[in-house]
């Protein structure tokens, strides 16, 4: 273990392997006891996009610059974020510019959960700063106290691959995947430096309710002068696919708020209007001609 200005990293060599099945684990044992629209981007923004500045706040050095970047919930291979982020900065710093579609369509609903978390090793750092969150943790670590026998038998079928094997056949066969000893911690008084990693691993954020993301912390390294020296800038955001949008099908000018699917005077199916567009079809007099179709709020592709 190395240790930089405040933070701490494990050097040692990781196993890519070891990667995809740590967090494949974690993620089955977060869903057994925890009761999907995301953006498609053919053009990459490529320029470096700063946080709402709030003023100007030197940085303080010596400082650590993390590359940290996030995944699509279910396309777990698509990247759809990646930021510059220091390492004094809290965790809810991050979270607040993570974009998901999900949250966009729970604000709509009037479902908005504000809990959350990320995994980080061992640690669940929950989201408390809304009197309305809740501890997504709790029944997860509950299940695991009540559950023990039940959890490490999951725990050892989802880590049994070539590195287990492994381990198995060298240090002998009662040898074998332990249970981690999960803590918690409170994300808005949390800060990455505060946090024990490993780079290229991947960790786990968890929100409005079951939406997951992967989280690659993929690069540390000291601040350099040529970086922004406004802290109020961070997290930066390094890349982002550009929304794509519909356009309505009917007047092909404006952009498309509406779909609707089975719709039997629609020209397409499904069929995205505008809202002037979609209430000249569909009503007449403030009244609804028929209803025998369903109809979706669209956001983006």
């Amino acid at each position: 273990t190395v240790t930089t200005p405040d933070c701490e990293v494990n050097k040692e060599p990781t196993c890519p392997s070891y990667h995809t099945w740590h967090l494949s684990a974690v993620s089955i044992i977060c869903c057994y006891h925890h009761q999907e629209l995301v953006p498609k981007g053919e053009t990459i923004i490529l320029k470096v996009r700063a946080a709402n500045a709030r003023g100007h706040i030197a940085v303080h050095f010596p400082e650590v610059v993390l590359c940290i970047e996030v995944y699509h919930y279910k396309k777990t291979w698509v990247k759809t974020q990646e930021f510059l982020v220091l390492g004094r900065q809290f965790l809810t710093e991050m979270r607040d510019r993570i974009y998901c579609i999900t949250d966009e369509i729970m604000k709509k609903t009037g479902q908005d959960d504000p809990s959350g978390y990320f995994l980080v090793e061992d640690v669940f750092c929950n989201d408390f700063r809304h009197p309305a969150a809740v501890d997504y943790s709790k029944p997860i670590l509950n299940w695991l106290q009540d559950s023990k026998s039940e959890a490490l038998e999951k725990w050892e079928s989802i880590a049994s691959g070539e590195l287990p094997q492994k381990q198995k056949a060298l240090l002998g066969s009662k040898i074998g995947p332990q249970l981690p000893h999960f803590k918690t911690a409170k994300m808005q008084v949390t800060r990455f430096c505060d946090l024990r990693f490993r780079l290229g691993a991947g960790y786990l954020y968890c929100h409005q309710g079951d939406c997951k993301h992967q989280v690659v912390i993929r690069d540390m390294r000291l601040i350099h002068p040529e970086d922004v020296q406004n802290r109020a800038a961070y997290p930066l955001i390094t890349f982002q696919p550009k929304l794509r949008f519909q356009k309505c099908s009917v007047c092909k000018i404006f952009k498309a708020v509406k779909v609707t699917v089975d719709d039997k005077w629609a020209a397409e199916n499904p069929c995205y209007f505008c809202d002037l567009c979609y209430y000249m079809l569909h009503y007449v007099n403030g009244s609804l001609l028929y209803d025998d179709f369903s109809v979706y709020e669209y956001l983006h592709e």
